[in-house]
């Protein structure tokens, strides 16, 4: 079976740049931008993994599932107001450009420039078994789709009502309307909505490709399918094994805090919460066999990072309410359970909530009030709050002043109702704003008010120069008492100017999630060094092993073959039972018959085994699991390597914040870490 998904980049990326592209760069054409690109080396990203947004992340989830089954070739085309259509492996620069807030006759321009309506024709007529269509208005219309267009397979259009009657009646092309309720149904944002709703029907298609003449019967119910597809079906609903989970009695412990961690010296300038995220392990997993001791990953069977160190590697935990609401199953936990409890700390340990504004940023209106949210953190028991903001940002700037003042009143109403109240939680105030100047005045605001703590929103993609002038600008209106924190922003190199301008807290995973977006310069060491992980990606799992078999490259035995002498080679090494030649020989040869044309890794990997860093670093990930944790497979060892990454950024950001080492003259790798995961 084959299946063709059409979906839009996002503002949000895995990867960022003070000097990243933008449409300036893009309007001087083909050439300048590849000129540029040669400066961007390891941080080209293939586009599949460059987008972190909503849609894509929930997207990514059902066509990795469907890549993972038999029988299933899915080809992932993504739209790009920079680059235009592009294939899901292209390499692609850090940049910024969206047709979001353009305008009808710039946008159409501009999309005929980048030849957009030809790609879209030519990518709707190659003949597949079913094209899922995952674009919003200002896309539609860049496509310029008409009743002359070929479909070269029926196609499902997800989209909203109006761009729903603006689309070709031809034959094959079926408009699959999704509303406010199809969003609650799925506990999904309306931003994410289109993405989730996909990775419900790939994933159905995975465990029953006979689904796909329900689809076809009748797509308008594509979504009561996706929800529950036995149910339209003529076969009785079994159960698939991937979909089974064994509860692990050991797991479900509340941490104990050392001394040695409530003392540290560091919180006296600034402190450090990470996102939670869903970042879970299987503590028993079966590294030799590649199985998972409960089955299948739940957060009854699986431990978070806080759980495998002998302390925990942060300050403080982030929980978006987007984040935690996004499955009924979590949603119930939480709400039963408390924060503290799901995310088994201890009650004095700091939990920070906050709405999630990335989730809703294409509405017009925040989905929570501010009665709503005061009574989420009061009955979860958070001990920070945030305020219900907007986001400022340049796809919306006809709404900037609207949005800004909607987030300064909904802040006024949160603290003149929190103290009506009587609540023991710490009210923050949040801030929003699209110059410095806009942001001083803000904070002026807030402090009139009687914020004492406020909190600093929008400003992940924006530079550390952008960034230190916004402080610039607040520091001569801010109080000694008011505490400040910055979303989704934690630069080691940074983090000592951050603190002189007032700023006493920050979030950010973009440490932890480096460890597996981005093909290189994954894993960190105490010393400032930064290593490549050892890609040996799973015969079963990797959509690239699975197209070398279907394009006659190799057999799928010798692709398994080929896979299990790279792992045993990596530990016949790490044992001295290999030199380092021979085992460049087999990962690379490994490497170079699945992953056609995406570039020698041979001298990258060389690196990484001569150094051996795993063999050097103390936190206790890399002294039980060894050289598992530089392989690049898997949510268990990426992960655990993600959470070796948050080990040495927490001791890099204590030594500078402590004033024991000066990071300026630090590698580059550790000032690039930027993925937006936050405000």
């Amino acid at each position: 079976m084959r299946i063709r998904v059409i979906t839009s980049c996002t503002g949000e990326k895995s990867v960022s740049s003070p000097d990243q592209l933008t449409l300036d760069d893009f309007r001087q054409g083909a050439e300048h931008v590849r000129t540029r690109e040669t400066a961007f080396g390891d941080l080209l990203t293939p586009a599949e993994d460059l987008y972190t947004g909503l849609q894509h992340q929930r997207l990514m989830r059902g066509v990795r599932t469907a890549r993972a089954a038999t029988g299933i070739d899915v080809d992932l085309r993504i739209l790009s107001a920079g680059y235009g259509l592009v294939s899901a492996d292209q390499n692609l620069a850090p940049y910024e450009a969206t047709f979001i807030g353009m305008g009808r006759k710039g946008a159409d321009a501009w999309a005929q420039t980048l030849s957009i309506p030809t790609a879209i024709r030519a990518a709707l007529a190659e003949a597949c078994d079913l094209c899922i269509v995952l674009l919003g208005n200002d896309y539609l219309r860049a496509c310029a789709l008409d009743d002359q267009i070929q479909l070269g397979g029926p196609a499902l259009f997800l989209c909203g009502k109006d761009a729903a009657l603006r689309l070709p009646q031809i034959p094959n092309l079926h408009p699959v309307v999704l509303w406010n309720a199809e969003a609650t149904t799925f506990s999904c944002g309306l931003v994410g909505l289109k993405g989730e709703v996909a990775a419900r029907v790939l994933e159905n298609l995975a465990n029953k490709p006979e689904l796909l003449g329900v689809y076809l019967e009748a797509p308008q119910a594509t979504v009561a399918n996706a929800v529950s597809p036995a149910s339209n079906t003529r076969t009785p609903n079994k159960p698939h094994a991937r979909m089974t989970s064994r509860a692990n009695a050991n797991v479900d412990r509340v941490i104990e805090l050392p001394d040695s961690w409530r003392s540290k010296p560091h919180r006296e300038r600034l402190r450090y919460f990470i996102p939670e995220w869903d970042d879970l392990v299987d503590p028993d997993y079966d590294f030799e066999r590649d199985e998972h001791s409960g089955g299948r990953g739940d957060w009854a069977n699986e431990v978070y990072a806080h759980q495998m160190y002998e302390e925990p590697n942060y300050d403080g935990i982030l929980v978006s309410r987007a984040v935690a609401e996004k499955s009924k199953k979590k949603n119930a936990r939480i709400n039963e359970m408390g924060v503290h409890r799901f995310l088994r700390v201890p009650r004095d340990f700091p939990i920070m909530g906050d709405c999630g504004a990335f989730d809703y940023i294409e509405k017009d209106e925040p989905p929570y009030t501010t009665d709503d949210v005061i009574d989420y953190y009061t009955r979860l028991d958070f001990d920070f709050g945030v305020s219900v903001d907007h986001l400022v940002v340049r796809a919306f700037e006809v709404q900037k002043h609207r949005r800004y003042e909607l987030t300064i009143h909904n802040a006024e109403d949160f603290l003149k109702e929190h103290r009506k109240l009587g609540l023991r939680w710490e009210p923050i105030g949040a801030v929003q704003g699209w110059d410095p100047e806009s942001y001083a005045a803000a904070v002026a605001k807030y402090q009139k008010m009687g914020y004492r703590s406020i909190a600093l929103g929008g400003l992940v993609r924006s530079s550390t120069k952008e960034i230190t002038s916004v402080l610039e600008e607040i520091k001569p209106v801010l109080k000694a008492e008011t505490r400040m924190h910055l979303f989704g922003i934690a630069r080691p190199e940074a983090l000592g100017r951050f603190a002189d301008f007032g700023v006493t807290s920050v979030d950010s995973a973009s440490h932890l999630r480096r460890a597996w977006l981005v093909a290189r310069d994954n894993y960190f060491t105490l010393e400032g060094n930064r290593f490549s992980a050892i890609r040996i990606p799973d015969v079963n799992k990797s959509f690239r092993a699975k197209r070398s078999v279907k394009e006659g490259r190799a057999s799928r035995e010798e692709v398994a073959k080929f896979e299990k002498h790279a792992l045993q080679s990596i530990r016949a090494f790490d044992k001295g039972e290999m030199g380092l030649e021979a085992v460049l020989d087999v990962v690379t040869e490994y490497d170079a018959m699945i992953a056609e044309g995406r570039g020698g890794m041979r001298e990258e990997y060389r690196r990484t085994l001569e150094a051996k860093p795993w063999r050097h670093c103390p936190c206790s990930i890399c002294k039980q699991w060894g050289v598992e944790v530089m392989i690049f497979r898997g949510n268990n060892r990426n992960r655990r390597r993600g959470f070796h990454n948050t080990y040495v950024f927490y001791r890099l950001m204590q030594q500078t914040l402590n004033g024991e080492r000066e990071i300026a003259d630090e590698p580059k790798q550790l000032s690039l870490l930027k993925v937006a995961v936050g405000k």
